[in-house]
């Protein structure tokens, strides 16, 4: 009778089809770890809304630098005038920070922290410029 030298533990595990099972690999991390620029945009919101109002008091250019966004809406420059755009523009108030938030989030996934929250900020920064280039005068 011919004896097997083959360590049992060599042998690949199959499942009932036949085919080669895959370990599982790492563990997916807590949805916490995953989505916190986006709850920490939602809770920065209110706080940049009641820096809103004390900057508005500087001026229109010192809003620029928080809400890039809503001043570019509500900018002459497009020819718009209507009290959507004015609604639009509110809306964008509430929603900046938790859509860099969200950008942040999904960048994370993929690419280190300093990347993902690299391209909210230039995000920001595209924002301001389009103001500042949509305000100039030439």
């Amino acid at each position: 009778m011919a004896v097997s030298t083959t360590p049992a533990r060599g042998k690949s595990r199959t499942s009932p089809g036949g085919s080669v099972r895959k370990r599982k690999g790492k563990k997916r991390p807590w949805w916490l770890a995953q989505w916190w620029p986006l709850l920490l945009g939602i809770l920065v919101t209110p706080l940049a809304l009641h820096g809103a109002s004390i900057m508005a008091l500087a001026g229109p250019r010192a809003l620029t630098s928080l809400y890039p966004w809503t001043v570019l809406l509500e900018n002459p420059f497009w020819g718009l005038h209507s009290r959507r755009v004015d609604e639009a523009a509110q809306l964008l108030m509430y929603i900046q920070f938790p859509v860099y938030g969200l950008l942040t989030s999904i960048k994370l996934r993929t690419r280190p922290f300093s990347i993902a929250f690299g391209l909210a900020l230039a995000l920001h920064i595209v924002g301001i410029l389009a103001v500042v280039v949509s305000t100039a005068r030439f």
